[in-house]
């Protein structure tokens, strides 16, 4: 005889009504959790999620769109987000888009809808307030990652990009360098236009003047770094350091300046973001940008489920985690 939500209680010595609030994606304190994590593994437990779907009027589905599935950013969010929702017992529909192709971006919202989703995650890129009409309207939770929409009213849980990307160029003008190159991502998105200021800031404190030939402001790929990275070597005064502000941008960067047979730090300095695989296998070690993307996922699962469950009804929360600078030796004074 298949188990019951009654003998899952009994075995982890908690009530019914926290084992239903926990399997509902409720929080339930931490001994609890595992007590009944437990009991559901020893018994074999399942959810009936048709019958639960009726009760509850839930789904136990939470959609998730970010621009690509393809880069290391969305695979690694991804992976943290559905960790979370399913330790919380929810599922995922995962959607992507393309960042140039913003009624793409509304009609796979508009399919999320369609499938009864409990609440949506989404990396809101060239993604606008009015397009979220239908899920304000239905009252679908909403939780955006890495940019939020201005006046949106929803959560966001994003990193303090203006302040990494200070933080790395005062780091290089530290070393003496002046003509310091920035491979960035799209123009006009939040993040971006984050980055970049953080950039300028930096110079303008150190007393230096901001080049704007020295940005490159392009898409987050792996052959837009290296076309980047290409444009700003083959510069008559070509730049003696540069970040890449980007995990893709920065493979391609480095793609071009092996292909060229261009020493790091001997020729150019070069500071890196996300690869800390691969800063740690390079020779020389990369100096590199880190943030924290396993929190980001996990927190932007703990806003929703909280949204969804009731038990955060308050003003919208705008969280700006702390990305960190990884000191290797691809830096060289000059």
């Amino acid at each position: 005889m298949p188990a019951t939500i009654k003998d899952v209680a009994k075995r982890a010595g908690v009530s019914i009504a926290t084992v239903s609030k926990m399997i509902n994606g409720g929080n339930v304190l931490e001994d609890n959790r595992v007590a009944i994590e437990q009991a559901i593994e020893e018994l074999n437990y399942r959810v009936n999620t048709v019958a639960r779907g009726m009760k509850t009027r839930r789904s136990m589905t939470v959609g998730v769109l970010i621009p690509s599935l393809a880069d290391y950013y969305g695979v690694s969010v991804l992976s943290s987000i559905d960790r979370e929702l399913y330790r919380r017992g929810y599922s995922t529909i995962i959607c992507d888009y393309s960042e140039t192709d913003p009624e793409g971006a509304r009609m796979k919202l508009d399919f999320l809808m369609n499938k009864q989703v409990d609440g949506i995650i989404m990396q809101p890129i060239n993604v606008q307030k009015k397009d979220l009409t239908r899920l304000e309207s239905e009252k679908t939770p909403i939780v955006f990652i890495d940019v939020g929409v201005e006046g949106s009213g929803h959560d966001s849980v994003t990193i303090d990009n203006e302040g990494i990307t200070y933080e790395v160029t005062e780091h290089l003008i530290a070393n003496g360098h002046k003509r310091i190159g920035l491979i960035v991502g799209v123009p006009g998105v939040r993040t971006t236009d984050d980055r970049v200021a953080g950039y300028r800031k930096a110079l303008a404190v150190a007393g230096i003047k901001p080049n704007p030939e020295l940005i490159r402001m392009i898409d987050i790929s792996e052959e837009s770094g290296y076309e980047g990275m290409r444009s700003l070597a083959r510069m008559p005064e070509a730049p003696t350091a540069v970040f890449t502000a980007g995990h893709d941008l920065t493979l391609g960067a480095l793609r071009f300046l092996n292909e060229e047979g261009k020493r790091i730090p001997e020729d150019i300095s070069f500071v890196g973001f996300e690869t800390q695989s691969i800063a740690r296998i390079y020779h020389p070690k990369l100096t590199i940008g880190l943030q924290p993307i396993m929190e980001i996922g996990r927190t932007a699962a703990e806003f929703l489920v909280e949204r969804m469950v009731g038990e955060y009804t308050k003003e919208a929360r705008d969280i700006r985690l702390k990305a960190s600078l990884e000191i290797g030796a691809s830096v060289l004074p000059v």
